[in-house]
């Protein structure tokens, strides 16, 4: 009789047993977003410079296929697995053999003829490129991780001995469960198995009972458990989740109005009348009920009168609340002198929290609940200054801050109410936060531990924040210590500002001998380039134009003057082509646009799309302020944007 087996597999294996994949009819086309790979592929690399012995990336539930013994149909895992063959279909060298079997494609389609020929020409740079590929509606996010791809690629690998080495890695460490089902399976019910199997038990719940049990009294564990709870809390503001997790806003308001003091919040919990009491186990019993926070507040919590509907944008954090956890566990560790961890990796968040802090010489339930305590004061924080994605449509979202603001109404005695407000004078914050966010990985983000250090310390006002913020990304990422390792510089910006300077000179040339770096310009400087320009905005006579821009994620450069444009006359940089002064950082979609046009058309339709609100980019504005572009005009943009990038140091005192 047929059964199910399971084996830890890798690449290699798979490989060497001849197996072949096929993703099935029933099955749905490619869905990830550019964000769920940018993540696969950075987790990948931080595993690869740590030397893991392994890299689980999940289980993949397989169906014999009646054509072959050796052929699969993936049942279960076919986005993650599909990725992971689009990575080394891009990657080549050691991952060739999986990409190809006997010179045909390992993952094949039995969907429509059009996906097929898409595949076949997949590693055909001539054919796949072509306008024939783009016809296809259903394959745009192959396209779009493709592209993804090769641009990590180029930002994180430095030469060909490193994609080798990489690729290697991924080829022998990369771990799944692979799991063959009979063919005699009912598909109808393993796909309703599937569908409706429970969510395993997170890691961060299975930390949270550990650390607890430390606190042996009941009625103070199960305060600082609650605690915790609306700490994890990730996608709405800590004061709103509170106010729903005790069934009042207005208590929350008061004691926010006193301090917020942990004590108070404390309270809370217990103080709660439990028949209006509206618990979060029943936001996650009765999830149609509570489809979101931000609605559930609106509707069952008290409010103040003349609130607006933006104040309950649906919002979402930058961060998972386990990355939010290692972040604290840094603090905390900074704090008591002990070492800090590795590296921030959620996927070790338990391993992690095992060496530093569960099994060290000093735990004990005091430390435990002086953790709590670091956590609840480092969300706070987090929540007070640090961008949230804030839903503004249907189908868009950006990044913003909100401030939290205290509003008073006297009817019958003192009413306290809390409001998350917009403020213009925190868009500069919000900002520079989106361009540190968008030019690291968004599986660490370090910056953000020294940030929200400094902020738990001294809760300054947002002048304060913003000009420390400022100081922090100088001297962490604009200056000449690559030789310190980014954790390390982090870490020790929060004792004091790094001792470094600028050197413009070695990181993009002069006028005379510029820096043909090309697409290997770190993205990073793009991104800074065009806060120092908002930065300016005045200076430039662009106050109004550029009040309200928003920076959004950017992974293609494009040059301005055409690399290779249809009309060889229209070449019009040579020395100039692959320097800062004729590149710009923008969007796929846009580069894919303006392609190989000429410059005057570019500037057509840049000015276009300008006049109906868009930029593409501040850089881009500047630059096709020009009538024409040449390698004369490059050079005179590059010595502009140097001055500003000097005079932008010069007043924070790095230059």
């Amino acid at each position: 009789m047929d059964s199910i087996a399971s084996n830890l597999t890798d690449i290699k294996t798979i490989v060497a047993q001849e197996y072949e994949f096929n993703i099935p009819i029933y099955q749905r086309l490619y869905v990830w977003t550019e964000e769920q790979v940018k993540t696969l592929f950075e987790d990948l690399h931080t595993a690869y410079k740590a030397d893991k012995d392994l890299y689980y990336i999940g289980g993949i539930i397989t169906v014999n296929n009646e054509q072959s013994e050796k052929l699969y149909d993936l049942v279960d895992g076919q986005q993650r697995f599909t990725t992971l063959w689009l990575l080394s279909n891009e990657l080549g060298e050691s991952l060739e053999p999986f990409t190809y079997k006997d010179n045909e494609l390992r993952l094949k389609f039995a969907i429509r003829q059009n996906v097929t020929d898409y595949f076949n020409n997949i590693g055909n740079a001539e054919r796949s490129n072509t306008e024939d590929s783009r016809d296809y509606s259903d394959l745009l996010k192959i396209g779009k991780a493709r592209n993804q791809i090769n641009q990590l690629i180029i930002q994180h690998l430095k030469n060909d001995e490193e994609k080798s080495k990489f690729s290697q890695y991924i080829f022998e460490k990369v771990k799944m469960v692979l799991t063959k089902v009979p063919k005699t399976t009912d598909l109808n019910k393993l796909f309703e198995a599937l569908n409706n199997r429970g969510v395993q038990l997170a890691h961060h719940e299975i930390l949270k009972a550990r650390l607890l049990s430390f606190i042996k009294d009941v009625e103070k564990r199960n305060k600082y458990a609650k605690l915790w709870q609306v700490c994890s809390v990730m996608d709405n503001y800590l004061e709103r989740v509170i106010a729903l997790e005790i069934g009042s806003s207005k208590d929350v308001a008061y004691i926010y109005h006193n301090g917020f003091k942990i004590a108070d919040v404390l309270d809370l919990f217990v103080s709660a009348n439990p028949q209006t009491t509206l618990w979060l186990s029943d936001v996650i019993e009765q999830p149609e009920k509570y489809e979101n926070i931000a609605t559930s507040v609106k509707e069952n919590i008290n409010h103040h009168p003349e609130a607006s509907e933006d104040e309950f944008e649906p919002v979402r954090s930058i961060l998972s609340f386990p990355q939010l956890l290692l972040h604290t566990l840094r603090i905390f560790l900074f704090k008591e002198n002990k070492k800090d961890i590795e590296r921030i990796n959620e996927k070790e968040l338990l391993e992690t929290f095992d060496k530093h802090f569960l099994k060290s010489t000093f735990i004990d339930e005091g430390f435990v609940i002086q953790f709590i305590e670091t956590l609840f004061k480092v969300r706070h924080g987090f929540d007070r200054y640090v961008i949230k994605w804030v839903t503004v449509s249907e189908d868009k979202e950006e990044h913003g801050i909100k401030d939290i603001y205290k509003q008073n109404q006297k009817k019958g005695g003192w009413t306290y109410y809390l409001r998350r407000l917009n403020k213009d004078s925190l868009h500069g914050m919000a900002l520079l936060q989106s361009i540190l966010y968008h030019s690291q990985q968004n599986t660490t983000q370090y910056w953000l531990t020294p940030f929200l250090y400094w902020m738990f310390n001294e809760n300054p006002s947002f002048d304060n924040a913003y000009y420390w913020l400022r100081q922090l990304d100088n001297t962490v990422f604009s200056s000449n210590i690559e030789h310190i390792s980014l954790p390390e510089r982090t870490i020790n910006s929060m004792d004091d500002f790094l001792d470094v300077e600028f050197d413009s000179e070695e990181i993009f040339g002069t006028v005379d001998n510029l820096n043909s770096s090309g697409v290997g310009f770190p993205h990073y400087w793009f991104y800074k380039i065009e806060f120092v320009l908002w930065y300016f905005r005045g200076q430039l006579d662009k106050k109004e134009v550029w009040g309200e821009y928003k920076i959004t994620a950017r992974n293609s450069i494009e040059h301005i003057g055409p690399q290779n444009p249809r009309d060889p006359r229209d070449k019009v940089c040579i020395e100039t082509l692959d320097t800062m002064g004729n590149l710009v950082l923008v969007t796929r979609s846009i580069n894919s646009e303006y392609s190989d046009k000429a410059y005057g058309v570019k500037r057509s339709m840049f000015e276009n799309k300008k006049a109906k609100g868009s930029i593409d980019s501040l850089k881009s504005d500047l630059v096709y302020n020009e009538d024409d572009w040449n390698d004369e005009k490059a050079e005179e943009h590059f010595e502009k944007i140097m001055r500003l990038l000097n005079d932008y140091f010069d007043e924070h005192n790095l230059n």
